[in-house]
C-alpha cells in the first residue's frame, strides 16, 4: 500500500453557505468502493484515479491540543474551538477496504475520543462493526450515517460496485444501534424511477433501531455521460444528461438537478413512511434543507450529538426557522457566531473573494455577495419558499420573505394530520 501523506485530510468545505457541519475529516483521499455515480469522481474531487494518500492522525492531535489551549490561528481552528462536528468521511469513505489494512480511521476516532470531540461518520462500509471499532465508538460522541442507494434490488450490485450487500449494512446498523449508538440512513442517491425501494428500507431501518432517515435525489454532473458507470448510464437511457434534461432538470454549477415537481410526490411519500415509524427525517436536497427536522441541515445531528456546536452563521441559518409571511434580513446572520479569520484559503479558486472593507470579517463579506446572488448559487431565494422582495435593508441588501409553495402546502397538510392523530 502506498502511504503518501494526505495533506488536506482536515478542512472546511464548500458547503459553508448552507451547512451546519461544514467541517470534514478524511482518513484517505480515495475509496476502494466503486459506486457508479461516485461523487468524488464526478464532482472533480479525488475520485479513484489518484494514488492513495492517507491522513496523519498525529497532526490532528497536535492541532486539537493547541486549540484546546486557546491558541487559534485560522478559521479552521475557530470551528474546532466551537466544537463544530467533523464529518468523518466527507470526501472518501473512511471504512472502505483501505481501512482494513491501514487502520487510520480507528486512530482518528481514538484521538477524537481523547478530546471528547463530536463527529458524524459517513460510510457504506461495515468494518466499524468489528470489536475494536465498536469499543472506541461506544466511548465516542458520534452519530453514524450509512449511505444507501435507493434502487431496485436487482440493480444494486451493478451500481454499488464493491460495496457490502444491503443486508450486511442493515445488520451492522442494527448491531451498532443495539449498543446505544445513534444511527441514521441517508438515502443517497435516490435513483429516479426506483423510489418505491425506499419504503422497504425504511421498514428495515425502523426494525433495527435507526433513528433518522434523509433523502437526496441523484444529481447528474455535466460530464456524467463520461464518468458515470456503464450500468447507471444504461438505467438512465444511455445518456444521463439528456434524460435529466427531458425531465426539466435545471443546471446548478456543474450539476443537473431534477425540478421539485418531479421530486415532490416521492419525497413526500418517503417522509410519510418515515414518520409512521416515529423516526426523524431530513430533506437532503439542498433547496429543501430548511424543511428537515432538527436545526443542523438534513442530518438532524443536533438531536443526537451531545455538547456539540453547529454553524448557523450562513444562509440556511437565517431562513431555517422562519414562518410563512416572515421576512428574512441579512442582519439576522450577525446574531450568530461568525469566524473572524480568513476563509478564502478553504474555497476553490472560482469561489474566492476579495473584500475591500478591512473592518468586516472575510466571511461576512462573502455572505453579502452570496446574499445578492453575486457569488455562487445559494442566495436565500435558492431555497424553496423563499422569495426576494423589492425592499432593501440598512446594508443595501435584498430583503427576502417566506411564502407557501405547493411543496410546503403538501408537507404542512401531512404534519397537521400527524398532530391531529
Amino acid at each position: 500500500m502506498i502511504k503518501e501523506l494526505y495533506r488536506y485530510s482536515t478542512a472546511l468545505t464548500s458547503q459553508l453557505p448552507f451547512c451546519a457541519t461544514p467541517l470534514r475529516l478524511d482518513s484517505y483521499n480515495n475509496c476502494s468502493f466503486g459506486c457508479a455515480y461516485c461523487f468524488a469522481k464526478t464532482r472533480q474531487g479525488f475520485g479513484r484515479e489518484q494514488s492513495l494518500k492517507i491522513g496523519n492522525p498525529e497532526i490532528l492531535k497536535k492541532r486539537l491540543e493547541r486549540v484546546s489551549n486557546g491558541k487559534i490561528s485560522s478559521a479552521l481552528d475557530e470551528f474546532l474551538y466551537k466544537k463544530i462536528p467533523f464529518q468523518l468521511g466527507g470526501m472518501s469513505d473512511p471504512f472502505s477496504t483501505f481501512e482494513e489494512n491501514a487502520g487510520v480511521t480507528l486512530d482518528y476516532i481514538k484521538i477524537l475520543n481523547e478530546f471528547h470531540y463530536p463527529f458524524i461518520v459517513s460510510t457504506k462500509g461495515t468494518v466499524l462493526s468489528n470489536d475494536k471499532y465498536l469499543l472506541e465508538l461506544k466511548k465516542s460522541n458520534c452519530y453514524i450515517r450509512f449511505s444507501t442507494t435507493i434502487i431496485t434490488e436487482e440493480f444494486r450490485e451493478s451500481v454499488d460496485r464493491k460495496c457490502p450487500p444491503l443486508h450486511e449494512v442493515i445488520a451492522c446498523a442494527g448491531m451498532l444501534a443495539s449498543h446505544g449508538l445513534p444511527v441514521s440512513f441517508r438515502f443517497q442517491p435516490v435513483i429516479p424511477g426506483h423510489e418505491d425501494s425506499a419504503i422497504y428500507l425504511i421498514e428495515q431501518a425502523a426494525k433495527c433501531g435507526v433513528k433518522h432517515i434523509s433523502a437526496e435525489y441523484l444529481k447528474v454532473p455535466i460530464d456524467a455521460n463520461l464518468k458515470f458507470g456503464s450500468s447507471l448510464k444504461k438505467m438512465l437511457f444511455g445518456n444521463p444528461v439528456q434524460y435529466y434534461n427531458s425531465l426539466g432538470a435545471f443546471k446548478l454549477g456543474r450539476e443537473f438537478s431534477l425540478p421539485i415537481e418531479v421530486r415532490q410526490n416521492s419525497l413526500i411519500e418517503i417522509y410519510k413512511s418515515t414518520k409512521s415509524f416515529g423516526l426523524s427525517f431530513g430533506f437532503a436536497d439542498n433547496d429543501l434543507l430548511h424543511y428537515s427536522d432538527g436545526n443542523s441541515c438534513c442530518g438532524a445531528a443536533d438531536l443526537y450529538l451531545k455538547n456539540a456546536g453547529f454553524f448557523r452563521g450562513n444562509v440556511l441559518g437565517a431562513i431555517k426557522n422562519k414562518e410563512i409571511g416572515e421576512k428574512v434580513y441579512f442582519s439576522e446572520l450577525l446574531d450568530h457566531w461568525i469566524p473572524s479569520e480568513k476563509i478564502s484559503s478553504y474555497l476553490n479558486s472560482k469561489a474566492r473573494i476579495s473584500i475591500d472593507n478591512k473592518e468586516l470579517p472575510e466571511w461576512v463579506g462573502y455572505l453579502m455577495q452570496i446574499w445578492k446572488g453575486e457569488l455562487g448559487i445559494f442566495k436565500p431565494s435558492f431555497f424553496n419558499g423563499i422569495f426576494q422582495t423589492s425592499e432593501l435593508d440598512a446594508f443595501g441588501l435584498p430583503v427576502y420573505i417566506r411564502k407557501h409553495t405547493p411543496f410546503s402546502l403538501q408537507l404542512d397538510k401531512i404534519k397537521l394530520n400527524e398532530s391531529v392523530c
